[in-house]
């Protein structure tokens, strides 16, 4: 048995409350009270602590994190040769797949993987590469609840012609990804009372054939499996399924079933408000990912998603990795496009995070602190100064917070973080091993030419 005392206990189902206890036994919920409660109990308590649902990563890609850490960032107009996706970040992340052993590919997987539960994750729907399956063992290790969503391809092969466009080629990949993901279902699946759940991550649909989507669909519907794909994220995407198809993405997604519940489509960047409307109207979610878009110049529709009605969810697409950031990122988007102060609330976007992105993975068991919810929890300490005088917990921590103030983070009723230190486990050894593991690929991956020249040379005493 648990006790969790923080000063503020929030929920999107019961609002904001003060001096409130939270009772946890084994991995769920059983009570909120509000006097103390008189068990015998472990307890945990903090003066000025905010306890909130763990915050649930709609939509990343750990292994990125590291890797374009920097690397990625303050891109001048002469340093790729085209589009950010086309040109660095897809071929350099297939280039570490061949430079790193798996060995090597977990340790910097884990390394992010820390970051997310240090900073209030408890839960992530994640994008990888197959030869990255340690996410899995990894994520499991340290307490992370997460969906795994491997990529699928037909076309696996992306380069750019003369003109700087995306180039899909290659035999194939349809049945390899397909039997891919059955097999990891099959071996790692932990269904609702474990800690990993495996989906299908099909990248997009201009490297999907309508037959394998229509395959996913199915194959994801028998299971009740969840499907994470990109769509609409850039222009160059759009005209391809036009060109292809004679139709816009969402159109062309939902011709092939994928427009439904248990569907999470990310980015959305360039959906119409027709296309958000077909979205929402069919109970599929987008999952956003402002600060991803905003390292490359570009705002998210953060204003036109909130107005719209369909159900959102928030991401860092393997960027900043702190949730917090992100809710903040989002906030400030959603009230300079609006115009309105009062757009993209602490509140707003905390149920998104949390609520909301739970139903969008189809666990109501999760992003609650109601009875019978899981009990994956995150209790933010706010008596630093940058909080103080605390007027409203939730405007404090979106408006003022970091996620390192997450103070305890308690996955399936197990306490991972405790007073801001990993409990089980060496978070120092776990760092230096991922940043090793990023330097190696670093340094080859400039040797082979996958990093642009001008890009490499900008490392600051490399």
């Amino acid at each position: 048995m648990l006790v969790v005392s923080p000063r503020w206990l929030w929920c999107a189902e019961t609002g904001l409350r003060e001096g409130a206890h939270l009772i946890v036994k084994g991995d769920r919920i059983v009570d909120v009270v509000a006097e103390r409660p008189t068990l015998d109990a472990e307890r945990i308590e903090l003066e000025d602590g905010l306890l909130t649902p763990g915050l649930i990563n709609l939509h990343n890609h750990a292994m990125s994190a590291p890797l374009f850490r920097g690397l990625a960032d303050d891109i001048r107009p002469d340093d790729l040769p085209g589009h950010i996706l086309f040109s660095l970040l897809m071929p350099l992340g297939n280039s570490v797949a061949d430079i790193l052993t798996p060995e090597a590919m977990g340790d910097a997987t884990e390394m992010a993987l820390l970051e997310c539960l240090m900073t209030g994750t408890t839960g992530m729907l994640d994008v990888w590469r197959h030869q990255q399956h340690a996410f899995v063992t990894r994520a499991t290790g340290l307490g992370l609840r997460t969906w795994s969503c491997p990529y699928m391809y037909t076309v696996p092969n992306l380069s750019m012609d003369a003109a700087g466009k995306p180039v899909w080629s290659g035999e194939d990949a349809s049945d390899r990804s397909f039997d891919f993901v059955m097999r990891l279902h099959a071996e790692r699946h932990q269904g609702p009372d474990g800690l990993a759940s495996i989906g299908f991550g099909p990248h997009g649909p201009d490297s999907n054939s309508p037959e394998l989507l229509r395959r996913i669909d199915r194959a994801s519907r028998e299971l009740g499996a969840i499907v994470s794909i990109h769509c609409a994220q850039n222009p160059m995407e759009i005209a391809a399924v036009k060109a292809a198809h004679g139709k816009g993405s969402v159109e062309h997604l939902a011709d092939c079933g994928l427009l439904r519940p248990g569907v999470i489509l990310a980015h959305a960047m360039f959906a119409t408000d027709e296309e958000i409307g077909m979205v929402r109207d069919a109970g599929a979610t987008i999952a956003s990912c402002p600060l991803g878009f905003a390292r490359s110049g570009r705002g998210v529709p953060m204003a036109r998603l909130l107005d719209s009605g369909v159900r959102l969810g928030i991401g860092t697409d393997g960027v900043t990795l702190d949730m917090v950031d992100e809710l903040r990122g989002a906030a400030i988007l959603a009230k300079t496009q609006s115009g309105k102060p009062s757009a993209g609330s602490a509140e707003r976007l905390l149920t998104a995070a949390t609520r909301d992105s739970a139903d969008a993975l189809q666990r109501p068991d999760l992003g609650r602190l109601t009875p019978g919810s899981r009990a994956d929890l995150v209790l933010f300490d706010l008596s630093g100064p940058r909080y103080q005088p605390v007027w409203n917990p939730l405007r404090a921590l979106i408006t003022n917070g970091q996620g390192s103030d997450a103070h305890t983070v308690i996955t399936a009723g197990e306490v991972r973080v405790r007073d801001r230190k990993l409990v089980r486990g060496d978070a120092a050894a776990v760092t230096r091993r991922g940043r090793a593991a990023i330097e190696q690929a670093w340094a080859e991956a400039a040797r082979q030419g996958a990093i642009p020249a001008s890009l490499a040379s900008q490392r600051a005493f490399a």
